[in-house]
């Protein structure tokens, strides 16, 4: 295969890597989500229905047995017929109380641990190098053969491997549509640069070696 029919099918090829964090979603957008991933879990709903009728038997027997109030049921009984919607708010605030505590729990949890989630599925098994910098060009994040290769040659910023000229055209490009190829003298190999920009003002950059 010739050296431009590889360009060509390199920049066809749709960038797996981006999945995570070319979905450009604001803070709130990312919070709407892991709500519905909340509300989609059978769990929630379990968790839900466990400690809402812990709740419910508390409030609606055991208090009143407790208080001597005579049959529970019996007074539940009379509640529920003279004070229906009373009664069935109670019910229902019992069950919904446990449902958004776990909510608000599980997508606070998440929103707050979120960028180690980022960085546990940075990829780490890509054999080009795959990393994150800031817009200044410092290293953010690395996969782990990245971080091998780096080492190895000394690089600690996007300038020393991209060169000057090429970082600026990526930092510049805040669609990441536009592709480049670079040369890396150490090694005597040239890379296809392809980046994503992310929404906290920092750019993944993804190289592909070019057969010689």
């Amino acid at each position: 295969m010739s050296r431009q029919r590889v360009l060509e099918e390199l920049k066809r090829l749709p960038s797996i890597e981006r999945s995570h964090d070319d979905k450009k979603e604001s803070d709130m957008s990312l919070i709407f989500r892991l709500i519905r991933g909340k509300l989609q879990d059978r769990s929630t709903y379990v968790v839900a229905l466990i400690v809402g009728t812990l709740i419910s038997l508390y409030g609606q027997v055991f208090v009143p047995w407790i208080r001597g109030g005579g049959d529970p049921f019996v007074v539940f009984r009379d509640e529920f017929a003279h004070r229906p919607y009373l009664t069935m708010s109670s019910i229902f605030l019992a069950y919904a109380f446990p449902l958004c505590v776990g909510i608000y729990s599980a997508v606070a949890a998440r929103y707050k641990n979120r960028r180690v989630e980022s960085i546990a599925d940075f990829p780490e098994r890509k054999p080009d190098p795959v990393f994150r910098v800031a817009l200044d060009g410092s290293l953010v994040e690395l996969g782990a053969r990245t971080r091998e290769f780096f080492e190895k040659y000394n690089i600690d910023s996007a300038q020393k491997i991209l060169g000057l000229e090429a970082w600026e055209k990526v930092k510049a490009d805040r669609s990441g549509q536009n592709h480049l190829t670079v040369s890396f003298d150490p090694e005597g190999a040239e890379y296809l640069v392809r980046h994503t920009p992310t929404t906290n003002d920092q750019i993944n950059v993804y190289l592909t070696r070019l057969p010689a």
